[in-house]
């Protein structure tokens, strides 16, 4: 587990492979010193493997700040360039209320478990790649 430095509380991220989909599960405060570390780890281990598909474990995430919020944007961007899917797992009900405060809830595929985000992205397809805007035809 790699530790963040500067926060008050532990912070870690363990990151583990179950069939396709890369399984990241961040323990701690996730805050302004931590997000990087969580962004570095997924993003160096999602270029690595290249998987079907991310479940991001949260059950043990103690706090999370806007920069927190926002790795979590970055992240599901990234999901969305590379056509995988991204599933939020075990979501603690603070970060549950800021998501859904925020607007953000329903933006995210979210489970129970990791056991359940993982059937999730078994069942489903990849998120369908944005079309681009067509181009203004000149007057």
């Amino acid at each position: 587990m790699a530790e963040g430095s500067g926060s008050g509380e532990h912070f870690g991220v363990s990151i583990g492979l179950h069939e396709d989909f890369v399984v990241a599960r961040a323990v701690g405060e996730l805050d302004y010193a931590s997000a990087g570390l969580l962004r570095r780890q997924v993003k160096d281990t999602w270029e690595a493997t290249k998987p079907d598909g991310l479940v991001l474990d949260l059950g043990e995430v103690s706090f999370c700040d806007s920069m927190g919020v926002g790795v979590l944007v970055l992240l599901l961007k990234q999901s969305r360039e590379q056509n995988t899917a991204l599933v939020l797992s075990s979501i603690p009900p603070l970060l549950e209320r800021i998501l859904t405060i925020t607007g953000l809830r329903t933006a995210f595929q979210v489970a129970a478990s990791v056991e359940e985000a993982i059937q999730v992205m078994q069942t489903s397809t990849p998120p369908a790649q944005p079309e681009p805007a067509p181009k203004a035809e000149p007057l």
